[in-house]
C-alpha cells in the first residue's frame, strides 16, 4: 500500500474533461474551469460524448505525457470504456465510430485531447505536481505519527477505514478484493469525487486533494521573497535566471546579476555544490543548467509567493460549459 507522490496526468486529463462535461460547480476548480473555457473550441465538445455520470475515460495516458503520442482505441482501457458506454446505451455517432476503429474519429479525438491538454493541463503541471506531492507528504506524516489506521482515515472525508474494510463513498456500489494486489492511493488535483480503478496488477483509489485552487504555473520574472530569504538576493536571482534560461553562460549570468564574471562564477559554484544547478564546460565557455531540485525549488517558491498575495484564494464565476 502506498500514497503516490507524483501526479498521474492521464487521470488528471480525464478528470479535467469531467469537470467541463459536468455542470456541477466545484469552487476549488472555478479559476481553472474559467480559464480553460475561455479558450475552448466548441467543435471539440464531442469529447464530452465519452463521459456519463458513471463512466469516465481512463485511456488518455499517452496524450497526457510530457512527450505525448496518439491514443490507441484498441487498448484494453479504451475498449473497456467504449464497451461500458455501449452497455449503458450511451453511444453517440462519434463514440460508435471510435468503437468501430474509424481513423477519422480517432484522429479527431487526438486533436481534441491535444488541444485540451495544451490549455487545460500543460500550464498547470507544476502546480498539480506540487499539490499532489503535498498531499502525499501529509499522508506520510499521519502514518508516521498515528499509524496506518490514522493515515487511511485522514486521506479524504469520503474514505473511511473501519479496521477491516476500506469504505469509499462512490457513485457505484461494488466490492473489490485486493487478492494480493497492491493498493495505490492517487491524490488528484482535478478530481471532485472518489473513484477506484481495479486493474489486473493493482487497485488504485483516486481521490481529490483538499489543497487550494488550481492556478496557472507562475511566470518567472524575479525571485520570490521566500527564495531570497533562503539563498540571499543575488543567489536567488542567479538560480531563477538559470531556470528561466537553460544553458546560460557565466558571462550572461554576470550581466543579468550586474556583477563581475568572477563573482558570477563564485555564486554558480555555490549553487552547483548545493545541487541546484549543473555546469558543463564547452571549450572556454561554461554553461549552467538547472537540476530537478533547483527547478522545483524556484517554482515552489513562486507558487507559495502567489498564494501569500492571495492569488490562489481568489474565486471566479463559473463559466457556462460549451454546448454539445
Amino acid at each position: 500500500m502506498r500514497v503516490a507522490d507524483a501526479p498521474d496526468f492521464g487521470y488528471e486529463l480525464a478528470l479535467g474533461g469531467a469537470q467541463l462535461a459536468d455542470r456541477t460547480a466545484d469552487r476549488r476548480l472555478a479559476a481553472w474551469r474559467l480559464e480553460v473555457a475561455r479558450g475552448w473550441n466548441p467543435n471539440h465538445s464531442r469529447l464530452f460524448d465519452l463521459y456519463t455520470s458513471l463512466y469516465i475515460p481512463a485511456f488518455f495516458d499517452q496524450v497526457a505525457h510530457a512527450t505525448p503520442s496518439g491514443i490507441d482505441p484498441e487498448s484494453p482501457p479504451a475498449t473497456a470504456h467504449l464497451r461500458d458506454l455501449a452497455r449503458s446505451g450511451a453511444l453517440t455517432p462519434f463514440t460508435r465510430a471510435l468503437a468501430d476503429g474509424h481513423s477519422g474519429a480517432v484522429s479527431a479525438l487526438n486533436r481534441m485531447l491535444t488541444s485540451f491538454r495544451v490549455t487545460g493541463l500543460d500550464p498547470y503541471r507544476r502546480r498539480i505536481t506540487s499539490v499532489v506531492a503535498t498531499a502525499s507528504a501529509r499522508a506520510e506524516v499521519r502514518a508516521a505519527i498515528g499509524g496506518i489506521d490514522d493515515m487511511l482515515s485522514s486521506l479524504h472525508p469520503s474514505i473511511r477505514w473501519d479496521g477491516r474494510r476500506l469504505l469509499l463513498n462512490t457513485l457505484v456500489d461494488a466490492e473489490e478484493s485486493l487478492e494480493r494486489r497492491p493498493l495505490i492511493f492517487q491524490p488528484t488535483a482535478l478530481a471532485s469525487r472518489i473513484m477506484f480503478d481495479p486493474l489486473a496488477d493493482s487497485v488504485t483509489v483516486i481521490y481529490p486533494t483538499t489543497a487550494a485552487a488550481i492556478t496557472r504555473d507562475p511566470e518567472l520574472q524575479a525571485p520570490a521573497q521566500a527564495l531570497v530569504s533562503l539563498l540571499g538576493a543575488t543567489r536567488a536571482a542567479a538560480v531563477v535566471a538559470v531556470v528561466r534560461t537553460p544553458a546560460l553562460t557565466t558571462g550572461r549570468l554576470a550581466a543579468i546579476l550586474g556583477v563581475s564574471a568572477a563573482a558570477a562564477s563564485r555564486h554558480a559554484t555555490v549553487l552547483r555544490e548545493s545541487g541546484l544547478i549543473a555546469t558543463v564546460r564547452n571549450g572556454q565557455t561554461v554553461h549552467h543548467a538547472p537540476t530537478r531540485l533547483g527547478t522545483d525549488l524556484v517554482y515552489g517558491a513562486a507558487i507559495d509567493n502567489r498564494s501569500e498575495r492571495g492569488a490562489a484564494g481568489r474565486s471566479a464565476p463559473w463559466p457556462a460549459p460549451a454546448e454539445r
